[in-house]
């Protein structure tokens, strides 16, 4: 394979890769939303339970996206909020605690994208 044969293949995947990353970034408002609508859900005992388990299921989901494009702390501060929403002993303020951080990191990489 020729020296400029690699160099288009790695810029074809970078421009692959910075799509995503852009992508990705767009599409944190709507994750934060889609939480925080979850977080009201949380507020009464009827609802409580099949709220953490779509927190659970979409942060498991964020945490297997975000560190693959280099958004690391959303990653872990989704692992984290999964791990603590798929625990049946988990205190609630807890659960509302860890995705209260994810929601923050989200928000700080929207704050970082739009500069």
């Amino acid at each position: 394979m020729s020296h400029n044969v690699q160099i288009n293949q790695k810029q074809t995947i970078d421009g692959a890769i910075s799509a995503l990353r852009i992508k990705f970034v767009e599409s944190l408002e709507e994750r934060i939303l889609d939480f925080e609508a979850l977080l009201k859900y949380c507020q009464t005992t009827d609802t409580r339970s099949r709220a953490f388990q779509e927190i659970a299921r979409k942060a498991h989901n964020l945490a297997g996206v975000a560190p693959s494009l280099g958004f690391d702390a959303i990653g872990e501060a989704a692992r984290e909020a999964e791990t603590i929403a798929d625990d049946a002993s988990a205190d609630d303020a807890a659960v509302v605690q860890k995705v209260e951080v994810l929601l923050d990191e989200m928000e700080a990489q929207l704050d970082k994208a739009a500069v």
